[in-house]
């Protein structure tokens, strides 16, 4: 069984990564007979498998009614607790999937004590006079919830005494996720209160936890001084990332900032079919394999946003909350967010059953869930197969009698039987405290019909990501997506756009070609600018 459970590539990753720890780590794992039994049973398998390959791993077995559990205040299985008599960090829920790595990563940090906040947050953090508990809800198909997991974990670490956490899995506890309204995910909580409804950069993460409440804007600790690059990419997804990577090659030095998710849309995609070289490859790994190319040339940050650019004497200065970098070169890679209906009900029950993202919410939804998608392009599509595969009882709803997609994912559809309703639009999303019915209309006989749905995923498109555009003033289309030319060149000399900001086809082979015509271009430039010889 635990061999099923953890291959040997992946037992020889834990190895060499256990080889990291420092101080002995235990582990207290408490269940209890009828309640999420099958989770129970891959939290112990697990913790027994990681147990074997270290001496520094101790892990203790529990029931929820011994008295340890008492003295822990457990009551929900499976719960697992991480060295309870010198921090307070618990799982509630088996950690599974992406959620499995950022357990391996709490284990390392809980040995070492190193943590991964930059020097400013644990700055921040000194001014920290309050206890803290920070809730976070998280899916094993999440592929943003580590990262903020990860945050909350050091943050727990660096303030022993403050900070506790609690991390919990919304599919082995729907009446928690039902209680904090917490159907999509990551979403935080401090105490009661809500923090934040998806990742945080980590300075507003830190920020947050010491205000006790949501802050957004931050800025920079003690960081006057410069760092100077010739190109800074701001954007992550795929066009950023092999920007990054020919900037490099071309003996440029570069850093790319992304303010949320490495990988961009690809990195919830389920699956990629239409990428050279690989026939099917998960979103997630094609990313991963990506950004390890990536940072094998440029540095990469995550969690860092771009509040700020300014142009002073030809250097472009870019303010984030970890500081400004001064640079010969600005590279936008910012992509596009998912399009809203705009219609009653959709903000108001955001993060409690509408989203927008279905692989890292629809978890929730599997084993007979009523699901509606709104959209008939390729993400639509995709989004409604992987919640078929789910279990979800899917129907998506289209505003015409044909589908957009490629035609290979029309015939998985069709293959799979998920009814359709043609020609109709989604009027309004009700519900109390979470989706209960929605209100659909056809757009050619005007009859309405009410479906019962526990959850809605939105997936008609995408608005440009453009507020740094608007910031310089940039050239933009009808739709605001970045004006460039064939070089890619913005209307302000020295700024670049590639990738999904500039609107057109929006492919992954596109955006990684868009970014190295970037890269070479700046090269080109800053060798002969071409906007001096204009003059």
């Amino acid at each position: 069984m635990e061999d099923k459970l953890i291959s040997e590539d992946v037992r020889n990753s834990l190895k060499k990564a256990f080889t990291r720890l420092t101080d002995t780590v235990t582990i207290e794992v408490y269940t209890q007979e009828g309640m999420n039994d099958s989770f129970n049973e891959a939290a112990e398998i697990f913790m027994k498998a990681i147990s074997q390959l270290t001496d520094r791993i101790k892990v203790n077995f529990y029931k929820t009614g011994d008295k340890a559990a008492g003295q822990r205040d457990v009551k929900r299985s499976p719960t697992i607790l991480i060295d309870p008599d010198k921090c307070k960090i618990r799982f509630t829920g088996s950690p599974a999937g992406e959620e499995a790595a950022a357990f391996i990563m709490t284990l390392l940090m809980a040995s070492t004590g190193r943590t991964y906040l930059s020097d400013d947050s644990r700055k921040r953090l000194d001014r920290l006079r309050e206890k803290r508990l920070v809730r976070v809800f998280v899916s094993p198909t999440c592929p943003y919830c580590p990262q903020q997991v990860i945050y909350a974990v050091s943050a727990a670490i660096e303030k022993k005494e403050l900070i506790s956490v609690e991390i919990i899995e919304i599919y082995e506890n729907p009446d928690l996720a039902e209680k904090y309204g917490a159907m999509s995910v990551p979403t935080t909580f401090l105490g009661e209160e809500l923090m934040a409804a998806g990742l945080q950069p980590e300075d507003s993460f830190i920020e947050s936890v010491v205000e006790g409440k949501k802050v957004e804007y931050v800025m920079p600790v003690g960081r006057e001084e410069m760092r100077d690059y010739d190109i800074v990419v701001v954007g992550g997804g795929p066009a950023g990332l092999t920007a990054a990577i020919y900037g490099e090659r071309s003996g440029l030095k570069c850093i790319v900032l992304e303010k949320a998710n490495v990988g961009g849309q690809i990195s919830v995609t389920p699956v990629v079919e239409n990428y050279p070289g690989f026939a099917q490859i998960a979103g997630k790994t094609l990313v991963d394999l990506m950004a390890k190319q990536t940072l094998e040339y440029s540095a990469l940050l995550q969690g860092v946003g771009v509040s700020d650019v300014t142009n002073k004497d030809g250097i472009l200065e870019v303010s984030t909350g970890r500081g400004t970098y001064r640079t010969r070169a600005l590279i936008i890679a910012t992509g596009a967010y998912s399009r809203k209906l705009n219609i009653p009900g959709e903000d108001r029950l955001a993060g409690r059953g509408v989203g927008y993202c279905a692989t890292c919410d629809g978890y929730l939804f599997k084993d007979g869930k009523d699901v509606i998608v709104a959209g008939g392009g390729n993400s639509a599509l995709t989004d409604a197969l992987y919640l078929d595969s789910l279990g979800a009882h899917v129907t998506i709803v289209h505003r015409r009698n044909a589908f957009r997609a490629e035609d290979r994912l029309q015939q998985s559809v069709f293959q799979r039987n998920i009814p359709v309703e043609w020609d109709s639009i989604v009027e309004e999303i009700t519900g109390e405290k979470k989706v209960e019915k929605v209100s659909v209309r056809n757009k050619k006989t005007g009859k309405k019909k009410s479906l019962s749905a526990q959850g809605v995923f939105v997936a008609i498109g995408y608005e440009p990501n453009n507020s740094i555009a608007k910031k310089l003033d940039l050239e933009l289309d009808n739709e605001g997506y970045i004006r460039v030319d064939a070089q890619m060149r913005t209307s302000m000399p020295s700024v670049y756009a590639a990738g999904d900001i500039t609107g057109g086809i929006k492919q992954i082979v596109t955006a990684v070609s868009q970014g190295a015509t970037a890269a070479l271009t700046v090269f080109e430039d800053i060798a002969s600018p071409y906007w001096k010889k204009a003059l």
